[in-house]
């Protein structure tokens, strides 16, 4: 599978001339593009990508500005020509940091190092596929992946459904978004996620789990009805 990608960065021709570049590694898959810092973590609170090319200088907030505010883990290539920046980025264990004029191969070799980091850390997750860990009153739990029937957020916390159980578990609706099947789960909605396995039936603008009806957000239609498909 190719990995997705964002790029963020002021300059329109940059991102024009750095696009064109990228087209040529087949490995890759752009799925978005942004002038700033703002637009792209808007963007990340919803939908997750495996790779972003950074500018460390943006306009509202710098590119490290935007690491900071990241909630979630994601393989970054920081985009500079300041040499403290590349030190700075050295210590954040960034993936890479690549300073103009950019080169095909240069890139290249960076996407190559990262796939394969990607790589291992799948080969570690698929292990433990089956059941996942999470912490509940104190205790560490492990929970059946396929007997998740939905997860809904509450303030800081989320609330996984299970056939049999209910877990208010501490972190935010994409961070464990991150840490489950992404063919087989999908948010729907700003406040749910929900286990295509178990949907019963849907709507333009529900889908209904248990004979319990959940808003269809107007932007995941689309994504609803292709994944939804491949359990049907």
């Amino acid at each position: 599978m190719p990995l997705n990608y964002i790029l963020v960065d002021p300059n329109p021709i940059k991102r024009l001339h750095l696009i064109q570049i990228l087209k040529k590694i087949k490995s890759l898959s752009l799925v978005k593009e942004f002038s700033n810092a703002v637009e792209a973590q808007n963007f990340l609170d919803y939908k997750s990508v495996d790779l972003i090319f950074l500018s460390a200088k943006l306009p509202v907030y710098s590119g490290f500005d935007f690491i900071d505010k990241l909630k979630d883990p994601t393989e970054i290539v920081l985009m500079t020509d300041e040499a403290e920046d590349a030190l700075r980025a050295f210590d954040l264990n960034l993936a890479d940091c690549i300073s103009p004029p950019f080169s095909l191969e240069r890139i290249a070799q960076s996407v190559n190092r990262i796939e394969q980091n990607i790589k291992i850390n799948l080969s570690y997750k698929n292990k433990t596929d089956h059941f996942i860990e999470i912490k509940h009153n104190l205790k560490t739990e492990k929970v059946a992946i396929d007997h998740i029937q939905w997860i809904e957020a509450v303030g800081d916390y989320v609330k996984i459904i299970t056939q049999k159980k209910k877990f208010m578990v501490l972190s935010t609706m994409k961070n464990f978004l991150n840490r489950l099947p992404q063919e087989q789960f999908l948010r729907i909605h700003k406040s749910y996620i929900i286990n295509l396995k178990k949907v019963i039936n849907y709507s333009a603008s529900s889908v209904n789990i248990e004979n319990k009806d959940f808003p269809l957000s107007r932007t995941q239609k689309k994504q609803f009805r292709l994944s939804v498909s491949k359990f049907q």
